[in-house]
């Protein structure tokens, strides 16, 4: 034999070697959606569903999706149940790390968002968009009647997985990292609870919108408390007017016969805070809660001569002289 062909035979397996590690490389690197360009979104609500259900529901919602690859791998691997959340594919991900993240249920994070002023109804139907839980069952788990579980605004990293139960568990341990020992002390100092402290701030954002008034609106609501009167706050009444559905939204004017509904809201009725915050309250107003204090004024109302701002008084005759010149001006 030749020393040519010795040479060749000796060769020939090493390209066989590279040709084997090319198409390996390949295949493994093979994208999950067959080279498309769009970012496609999996939510699994129910635990265990076939991927190749999941496969089919993605192809029927987005068309442009083109998910051969994945199908197969799918068929070798058995069909198996994908847990409960929510996915994404990248364009760029290979297809293997795809279908292995569907079979250990590793979610993609969602980003859930909470904005101030929102009332119950709807921070649930929010929560309800994120996470595959009913509202009632949401409902329950935070409210349960009256709010044990405050929410605060913020946009907060969660995966759709969670349980009724588990949401207000997450909602509850922010609620608790908030409250820093200084601001724990301040809730002290003025006498109240973290939670009756929320449903105060909830009462004075919906009083002003001026972050410079909030401290001072609150001493008069400590005021009150502390004199053992109501609070006679007119946001309160709009809570139970409106969830008595005995006026259209908005309300522009408090009426005398709303401060004579009955609700277990109404400061108008009720001496002490109400049972529960009216909204979801800016940590800002919080702080400005806790920076408080008890003044002596008793009363305010609004100021005809800045929009925005109120007339604060420490008598009731006082009171009736502002509140005469702002009906005065609203009347011209």
């Amino acid at each position: 034999m030749s020393r040519k062909s010795r040479a060749a035979r000796r060769i020939r397996p090493w390209w066989l070697i590279a040709v084997f590690a090319l198409a390996s490389a390949v295949v493994g690197l093979w994208p999950s959606q067959d080279f498309s360009s769009i970012r496609i979104s999996v939510p699994v609500p129910t635990d265990g569903t076939p991927v190749r259900y999941v496969l089919d529901s993605i192809e029927v919602r987005t068309p442009e999706a083109h998910l051969n690859v994945l199908r197969i791998g799918a068929l070798l691997q058995g069909n198996f149940g994908v847990p409960r959340g929510y996915y994404e594919i990248s364009p760029s991900e290979p297809w293997w790390r795809t279908l292995r993240r569907l079979k250990m249920g590793y979610e993609t994070p969602r980003q859930l968002t909470v904005r101030g002023y929102q009332a119950r109804s709807a921070v649930v139907g929010r929560l309800a968009e994120v996470f595959f839980e009913p509202s009632d069952k949401l409902d329950s788990a935070l409210y349960r009647g009256d709010s044990v579980v405050p929410v605060l605004p913020n946009t907060y990293e969660v995966y759709a997985s969670l349980t009724a139960q588990e949401v207000a568990q997450r909602m509850g341990r922010e609620f608790d990292a908030y409250w820093s020992a200084n601001r724990s002390e301040a809730a002290s100092r003025l006498g109240l609870s973290r939670y009756e402290i929320y449903i105060l701030a909830s009462i004075v954002q919906s009083e002003s919108k001026e972050p410079a008034e909030w401290p001072r609106i609150a001493g008069v609501y400590l005021t009150r408390l502390k004199l053992g009167k109501r609070l006679e706050a007119d946001p309160t009444v709009v809570h139970a007017v409106l969830d008595r559905n005995l006026a259209p939204v908005p309300i522009r004017r408090v009426t005398g016969a709303m401060l004579r509904v009955e609700h277990p809201y109404n400061t108008y009725r009720r001496k002490g805070l109400p049972p529960g915050p009216l909204a979801t309250v800016h940590p800002p107003v919080i702080d400005s809660v806790l920076a408080s204090r008890a003044t002596g004024e008793l009363f305010f109302c609004a100021n005809p001569a800045k929009p925005g701002f109120h007339l604060f008084s420490k008598s009731y005759s006082e009171h009736l002289r502002n509140r005469s010149r702002y009906l005065k001006a609203i009347t011209r």
